[in-house]
């Protein structure tokens, strides 16, 4: 059996360790070394290995078979260090931190979820745990230069995270905490000093400004949401309380707000809604008033944890409900879809299956139309709206994710991050009829509001509605117009343009389509956005967005099966081919040209918004590009572009004017080589430039430049032009204006 058979044939765990993490020779050399010293005797080991899974960040899975041979056995040196300490506590400190700084290394690139699963979980080590924090809680904090860290901070982590795990045993902590027996303990009237003390620790790490902060927070709400733990948990809330009513005082700290507000989120993501109840009144109050702070309009950071907190209340504030009116969208099969044919006709069997999860609203139950809606709810509601057109992306997705998950809870029709998901949701009678009558109405509200991040809230807001059956088929001939939009949304602001991220959001949106519904629903829509995705792959200015454009396109085409000519188009306009912008113009775009489904819709997109773009590389690739299509249609370029052109050469705007210019020289020249017949008669009695006469006597008069465009229109493919005096000193005049290809034509 050859090495390909036993990759078919291994596990997955198996198949990774062959070819991936190639350093694991020199990494298990050291950690051989650690284990035989029982301490990293060379600091030089430490930093080998670091470098090594570094090189591991954006693919940490590669890792993850490695990550028991490597974790338990340090954690293991880690534990049996901490019980010295009490002896020795310098010299156990100092061999626990290197150890502590590799074990870091891991949880940032794998993830903490991944790591902690091999730290040694024993009753008896919660309070070799806390010791471990309590004796590196008052040491000096190291430089916050990642290669001069001595190790104390990711001491402090590793332990933080090591109580993650311990405090999740099932005994009540106070029977497992020796310090009880030496003090005055008074039962239930008090905490035990172990969890007085974790707590203590906890909220100290709260006001940090590197990861303790984040880790202590999720070490509380596993503490606090234990079911032994109601005490700690109104004593952490009333503290809480007191840090977020602080932000009128001038000595407030930014740090502490940020750590109490994503602490409360993580207690509300894990605890129970009989344990919130209680305390959802004072806890939004008191965050509805922060929001409104200068104090959050200064924090992007702020204001998400702020808005994940706020729609977790909200799901506390209702009891979960599945959705008997969401759609429910079927398993497409790839074959089946490919041996469609390009209308995008299926087979009987196929249109019968798909009609069978086809919803009828008018048939649905409303058995929870008495559903009481609590009021607070409406201001939580009204807050994740706010998200949603907030200035930073972090908020409006967080937003959005948060409007998803509440209309989930209400089962109503919502939207996932947009404007409209919840312009439904106090309404708790007839609310399928509502979304049905006004599916589009909050993207118009979107277009209303004329900002950036509230398309980019709303593409967002579609594309998980859709993706969770929130998004009704009946609603997408209305939401799709606006989708188009978005997907060639590009706001000209002084020397650049925004937009990007909205064009962005829209081709997720499209993917989302896609994965969404069945065929038999999006067959309507199919042949209205193939040839937006394909000009947004081939012709939008950033890769991010062609790349994400072309990965629209290709989920539809594996789901759907009704793009015309998408297997074809796949296999051209792939991740690679579209990273250079240069190879997409002139490569890519004119190959998928050759159909002419796309053709036409490429060229508008040149002539209309690319020959004028505000980058002048981009006008000339666009012109270029614009004169590559003119071997598929020479009578369309020769006539309806140069008359669209013409006029534009002399626009008052320069980059329209350049443009154009650039463009109709590019044609001019691509048409000739082509041996198309540019005779003077048969020019002007072309259809689509019959205007021209007109056209080319204000051409001719214009007092600068654009003579030289009339002198072109007269080539003939068996004469040689003879340049005119008037038209050579234009030349002159208008050299750094005039491209290249100009001069080539003139002479």
């Amino acid at each position: 059996m050859d090495a390909r058979e036993d990759d078919e044939h291994d596990s997955k765990e198996n198949v990774l360790m062959r070819y991936f993490l190639q350093e694991w020779e020199v990494v298990k050399s050291i950690l051989h070394r650690i284990v035989a010293d029982g301490r990293v005797s060379n600091p030089s080991d430490v930093h080998k290995i670091r470098s090594i899974v570094d090189k591991y960040q954006e693919q940490g899975q590669l890792l993850e078979p490695y990550l028991e041979s490597i974790v338990s056995p340090l954690m293991l040196i880690v534990r049996s260090s901490t019980m010295k300490l009490a002896d020795v506590s310098d010299e156990a400190l100092e061999i626990i931190k290197p150890i502590c700084i590799i074990i870091y290394s891991l949880v940032t690139v794998c993830g903490y979820k991944s790591v902690i699963k091999f730290f040694p979980h024993q009753v008896s080590d919660l309070e070799l745990a806390v010791f471990l924090l309590d004796k590196c809680h008052h040491s000096a904090s190291g430089t916050s230069l990642r290669q001069e860290s001595t190790g104390e901070m990711e001491t402090k982590c590793i332990t933080l995270l090591w109580l993650y795990i311990l405090v999740l045993i099932p005994f009540d902590i106070s029977s497992v905490d020796t310090s009880m027996a030496n003090n005055n303990y008074l039962g239930g009237l008090e905490l035990s000093p172990l969890v007085h003390r974790i707590l203590d620790f906890s909220k100290d790490y709260l006001s940090s400004a590197g990861p303790m902060r984040r880790i202590s927070g999720l070490l509380l709400s596993r503490l606090l949401t234990r079911p032994d733990m109601p005490k700690a948990f109104n004593s952490f809330t009333g503290w809480a309380h007191e840090v977020l009513v602080s932000i009128a005082d001038d000595d407030v700290d930014h740090f502490q707000l940020l750590g109490v507000v994503e602490a409360l989120a993580s207690i509300f993501k894990v605890g129970s809604r009989k344990d919130l109840a209680n305390v959802v009144p004072t806890i939004w109050s008191d965050i509805a008033l922060l929001m409104k702070s200068t104090t959050a309009a200064r924090s992007p950071l702020l204001r998400k944890f702020i808005v994940k907190l706020s729609q977790r209340i909200g799901l506390t504030c209702l009891p979960h409900r599945s959705s008997s009116w969401h759609y429910q969208g079927i398993c497409s099969s790839l074959s089946v879809n490919v041996s469609m044919d390009y209308a995008g006709k299926a087979s009987s069997s196929v249109l019968e299956k798909s009609s069978d999860h086809s919803v009828d609203l008018h048939a649905a139950s409303y058995q929870d139309e008495d559903i009481e809606i609590p009021e607070t709810v409406e201001e939580i509601i009204e807050m994740l709206l706010s998200g949603l057109r907030d200035s930073d992306t972090v908020v409006r997705w967080s937003a959005a994710k948060g409007h998803w998950s509440d209309n989930c809870t209400l089962n109503i029709c919502p939207v996932r991050g947009c404007v409209v998901f919840n312009i439904g949701v106090v309404y708790t009678r007839r609310v399928c009829q509502f979304f049905m009558e006004e599916g589009g109405s909050f993207m118009m509200l979107i277009v209303n509001l004329k900002g950036d991040g509230s398309w980019h809230g709303g593409c967002l807001a579609l594309a998980e509605l859709a993706r969770r059956g929130l998004l009704l088929p009946v609603s997408l001939p209305k939401v799709v117009p606006f989708i188009v939009k978005a997907l060639h949304y590009d706001i000209r602001r002084g020397p650049h343009s925004i937009g990007s991220h909205v064009r962005d959001a829209a081709a997720y949106v499209c993917w989302a389509f896609g994965r969404a519904y069945s065929n038999s629903d999006m067959r309507s829509i199919l042949e209205l956005l193939a040839p937006h995705l394909l000009t947004i792959a081939c012709y939008d200015r950033e890769v991010n967005c062609r790349r994400a454009g072309s990965a629209a396109f290709q989920e539809n085409v594996g789901r759907q099966g009704s793009f015309p000519h998408g297997i074809d188009i796949v296999n051209t306009a792939d991740y690679f081919s579209l990273a250079s912008r240069t190879s997409s113009y002139l490569n890519v775009a004119v190959s998928i040209a050759q159909y002419k489904e796309y053709l036409y819709s490429f060229a508008e997109e040149l002539i209309h918004h690319k020959i004028s773009h505000w980058d002048r590389n981009l006008r000339e690739l666009a012109a270029e590009a614009l004169s590559a299509l003119v071997r598929h249609d020479q009578e369309y370029f020769a006539g309806y572009a140069l008359e669209k052109l013409i006029p534009c050469t002399l626009s008052s705007d320069l980059c329209m004017r350049h443009g154009a210019t650039v463009a109709a020289g590019e044609l001019i020249l691509s048409l000739h080589q082509c041996g198309f017949n540019f005779s003077v008669g048969g020019l002007h009695g072309h259809e689509g430039l019959q205007a021209s006469s007109k056209t080319l006597e204000e051409i001719q008069a214009h007092p600068k430049m654009p003579y030289l465009i009339a002198l072109l229109l007269e080539v003939k493919v068996d004469e040689e032009i003879e340049v005119l005096d008037k038209g050579a000193s234009m030349l002159e005049e208008y050299r750094d204006v005039i491209p290249d290809v100009l001069f080539k034509v003139e002479n």
